[in-house]
């Protein structure tokens, strides 16, 4: 997954290098507008404006990907920079970061997988159609939020990282993971932290559970 992430985000870049457009500048979709094609970028921000549609993907290597509310994208991948979601956001495809963290507000839809190396992910009453896959990034489901497939901690050579320090998946206040949650690294340490009515209706494979816990040291 690694490489072919990399791979394909600085592709993008070099697509936006040959069609003129300046790499370290920001990308921005008026609140309303509708844009077909792509946006790609490497050190801008790409800045999706409230109630907009993008038809095609949103790709940066360094930059912030925003929307704004009620923003209506094909997918969304990035290298370092964060990606950040507010309020009735619509992703047709998939999501995805090597080490910058995903964040989605109530209401949102991802209608692929959402997919990291190191980035966190948080999710706050938002629906995600297929798998949420990481190798150690850790997870924060809130407020009814929806995996509708498997949670994932894939084994990844070449991927280095402190495994004495657990990674925490919280899941809180009826969230759900309709899948499996499993954890293919028996050498890594996941937490799965249940609280609120939080569930994982499939298996929990390799991870340690912690059931209604009101405060866990950090």
């Amino acid at each position: 997954m690694y490489v072919s992430k990399v791979a394909g985000l600085l592709a993008a870049a070099a697509f936006a290098v040959a069609c003129g457009t300046s790499i370290n500048s920001d990308i921005r979709v008026a609140d309303g507008e509708k844009r077909s094609g792509s946006l790609n970028s490497v050190n801008g921000r790409i800045l999706v404006g409230a109630d907009s549609e993008v038809s095609g993907s949103c790709k940066t290597v360094n930059g912030l990907i925003r929307l704004e509310d009620g923003a209506d994208v094909g997918s969304i991948a990035s290298v370092n920079g964060a990606i950040r979601g507010g309020q009735g956001i619509v992703v047709h495809g998939d999501v995805e970061s090597v080490n910058g963290s995903i964040a989605f507000d109530s209401d949102s839809s991802v209608g692929g997988e959402i997919q990291t190396i190191n980035g966190d992910v948080e999710l706050t009453r938002t629906v995600v159609a297929l798998d949420v896959r990481t190798v150690h990034g850790s997870i924060s489901l809130n407020d009814g939020a929806t995996i509708k497939g498997d949670l994932v901690f894939e084994k990844k050579r070449g991927v280095n990282f402190n495994r004495n320090k657990p990674i925490r998946v919280e899941i809180a206040d009826g969230s759900v993971i309709e899948g499996d949650l499993i954890v293919e690294d028996r050498d890594l340490r996941v937490e799965v932290i249940l609280r609120g009515g939080g569930k994982v209706l499939g298996k929990i494979e390799g991870a340690e559970v912690i059931e209604d816990t009101a405060n866990i040291d950090g």
